[in-house]
């Protein structure tokens, strides 16, 4: 378990488990006391937590009243602080003037998997962005983009790669894969402020504007004119929204174990965690809470952009299996994280499967795969099967 996975299911096992359990006087002090109440001792022990697990209704209702029980706390967002948190040296990441959007350099990672690095310098990011490019396996065939974005942490090699086997899903497929890098806790958004510990965001318009319109010039990557974008947990909140909010370019998006209203409780929180966990201020992203950015960012309160696209989505449902036990290998904190987050997500799919069928879109394809959390063998398992679902409409 990478360390910054860890600190994330840590924050979600620390905020939504110990906060649940306690009674509103007590769900007010630090939740800095309760991550080391819960990382100190699991009380109900290993067997406990893949019990209850298995009790979806139990568990989701649970879930549902502790982030909702929040307003009635007075607190807007669950408090994040010291051990809750998780920084990085390297950042905020250095910037400089950049006056003209280019490809700066291209190097090869891997010539066999066809895999490369690409640099853009971005004056809207106003520095040097780090992009990976998973080429056709076809040099000569006409070829869709595919943008895939990244969990929480969105590292400088992407995790698709090192844990989400995309190199083996898209091992003959002609289509590029684009892999922006370096983007933890930002949601693939534009933010309204430079944060101090996350710094510049403004990756809806470097995808959309900059990075694009660069990609589809070169004549190495044959563009067919057809774009997808997708994600997993923070990486599928970005990729819907990017598609809802940019429907006239793409034709395809597919959302694994992401969460996609930011006005709801769940949302809010799950927006609230993502960013600060990783140090970030959410009022640096989107303001206030309620102002027109974080209602711009709901998309199931406005899915109207998704109806003339390909949508693939997919939650479990947080049900531990002994597959799932195995993979922690003793790691209760994040066991218990993971099932109490997948369970998360399962309530934010269905939200926006509801609120698509409501409108009338039929087009979607949902996948309530059953048992499983928030780790990435879900997401390795699901990542075919979202291409599966999305191909026909790239071509």
């Amino acid at each position: 378990m990478h360390k910054q996975s860890r600190t994330f299911f840590s924050v979600i096992a620390a905020a939504a488990l110990a906060v649940g359990a306690a009674s509103p006087a007590a769900a007010q002090s630090s939740t800095d006391e309760a991550f080391e109440t819960l990382q100190g001792s699991i009380a109900f022990g290993e067997g406990s937590v893949v019990s209850s697990s298995q009790s979806i209704a139990s568990s989701g209702s649970s879930l549902d009243a502790t982030l909702s029980s929040l307003s009635l706390l007075g607190s807007s967002e669950i408090p994040l602080g010291g051990g809750l948190t998780s920084s990085d040296s390297d950042y905020p990441l250095a910037t400089r003037q950049i006056d003209t959007a280019e490809i700066v350099d291209k190097s090869v990672i891997d010539a066999e998997q066809r895999l490369e690095r690409w640099t853009v310098a971005s004056p809207n990011m106003q520095r040097d962005v780090s992009v990976q490019i998973m080429k056709s396996a076809d040099s000569t065939a006409n070829s869709p983009m595919l943008y895939l974005f990244d969990g929480i942490s969105a590292p400088y090699n992407s995790g698709w790669f090192r844990e989400g086997d995309a190199n083996s899903v898209f091992a003959e497929e002609n289509v590029t894969l684009v892999l922006p890098n370096e983007a933890p806790g930002s949601l693939y958004s534009d933010w309204v402020s430079e944060d101090p510990a996350l710094g510049v965001n403004m990756w809806e318009t470097f995808i959309v504007e900059e990075l694009a319109p660069l990609l589809e010039a070169e004549s190495e990557l044959n563009f067919n004119g057809k774009r997808g974008v997708g994600g997993l947990s923070m990486g599928a909140i970005g990729a819907v929204n990017l598609a809802n909010s940019n429907p006239d370019m793409f034709d395809a998006t597919f959302g694994i174990s992401g969460c996609y209203s930011t006005l709801d409780p769940i949302g809010r929180q799950m927006v609230n965690l993502v960013t600060g966990s990783r140090g970030g201020d959410v009022e640096n992203m989107w303001g206030t809470f309620g102002s027109q950015e974080w209602i711009d960012h709901d998309v199931v309160s406005h899915p109207e952009g998704l109806a003339d696209m390909a949508v693939y989505l997919s939650a479990a449902d947080g049900a531990i299996t002994e597959t799932n036990r195995a993979h922690y290998a003793g790691d209760v904190i994040s066991m218990t994280a993971g099932s109490v987050l997948e369970r998360g997500v399962l309530s934010c799919t269905e939200d926006l499967d509801a609120a698509m069928t409501d409108l009338g879109m039929t087009h979607h394809v949902v996948h309530y795969k059953g048992p499983g959390v928030h780790n990435w063998p879900n997401y390795q398992e699901e990542l075919p099967l979202a291409w599966t679902s999305v191909k026909s409409s790239l071509y």
